[in-house]
């Protein structure tokens, strides 16, 4: 495994880490023994940067990795998200205000059975909320008091990241990046490795996409309750397909796999310290995990990026 600093942090983390979104039930209905089994291997293979958010099952999925973490809190480098609103009657809606995050804070780390976090995220502001300030002034006294060690954004549009990081408060960005969504690197990432920003990349198999084993018949699976449904309703699904379908050049040789390859283009990006891959069970948080030892050519990644900039339109895959 290899470890990475995480911008001015100072925290060394696993280039693969995992994402704990899927344990919630957001991609399809989850067994809490396989969720477990995926945090157990992600420690035994190096792994040591976990992201979850209260927004996860409303808490669900920070509560399966407290017990999880039980015993060998110290293994990890703990992240977690708030400002999402999950239940009663302002459900769907987002509160930044300094005393309703203090507030999911502290629920967050009982749920987490844990005294301090590593880094706390507020989870996708919008650019008003980064620049205002007030929640900040929380952040940082919490810092100060020992509850977080550091303290970023998750966002969701450029703008959003840009404005973090000229902010000069944010420690991290969190933000979709991959194979398929490269919008980041064209200023985002740049002007974050130079304010020493530290980067994680979310999404990077692009919602299971990226790795290669999803077919125009997986869409009718999706239920209501299924990410997936709404992120790709209609057409978009097929479009989607279409594109990866571009991209399987990149598996030969030591690539073993199309989900490796993607998560290995992340960090390939040097402003990119960990990419945070969803894993369902141990089995495939080992393959994940296993992409940490690839190194894409140059001219994969060129052509990566060459697909993106043309639309992925097939000209440009012959």
């Amino acid at each position: 495994m290899e470890y990475r600093t995480l911008g001015r942090t100072g925290l060394k983390v696993s280039v693969v880490g995992l994402g704990t979104m899927v344990h919630a039930g957001h991609f399809g209905p989850m067994n809490d023994a396989e969720s477990l089994s995926a945090i157990d291997a992600a420690l035994e293979v190096g792994v040591n940067f976990i992201d979850t958010s209260d927004a996860y099952g409303a808490g669900y999925s920070e509560a399966l990795l407290g017990k999880a973490l039980k015993g060998r809190r110290d293994k990890v480098i703990l992240a977690t998200k708030g400002g999402n609103i999950m239940v009663g009657p302002n459900k769907g809606q987002t509160d930044f205000s300094a005393s309703y995050i203090d507030r999911v804070m502290v629920e967050s780390l009982k749920r987490l059975q844990t005294d301090w976090l590593d880094l706390y995220q507020l989870h996708n502001p919008n650019a008003e909320v980064i620049e205002r300030g007030e929640v900040w002034e929380l952040l940082a006294r919490r810092k100060r008091e020992g509850k977080i060690r550091y303290y970023g954004v998750s966002i969701n549009k450029m703008e959003e990241g840009v404005a973090a990081v000229r902010g000069g408060r944010s420690d991290t960005v969190q933000v979709e990046y991959n194979m398929l969504v490269q919008e980041p690197a064209q200023e985002l990432l740049p002007l974050a490795q130079k304010a020493e920003v530290g980067i994680i990349a979310r999404v990077p198999l692009r919602r299971g996409l990226l790795t290669g084993k999803m077919t125009a018949d997986d869409q009718k699976h999706f239920k209501a309750d299924d990410v997936r449904a709404r992120n790709f309703a209609g057409e978009l699904f097929a479009k989607e397909l279409a594109k990866v379908e571009l991209l399987r050049f990149v598996v030969k040789g030591p690539v073993r796999s199309l989900a490796q390859a993607a998560i290995a283009f992340c960090f390939a990006h040097p402003a990119v310290s960990v990419a945070i891959p969803g894993a369902r069970n141990a089995g495939q948080m080992r393959e994940n995990a296993a992409a940490a030892d690839i190194r894409l050519p140059l001219a994969d990644l060129r052509r990566v990026e060459e697909l993106w900039r043309g639309g992925f339109r097939s000209s440009f895959n012959t």
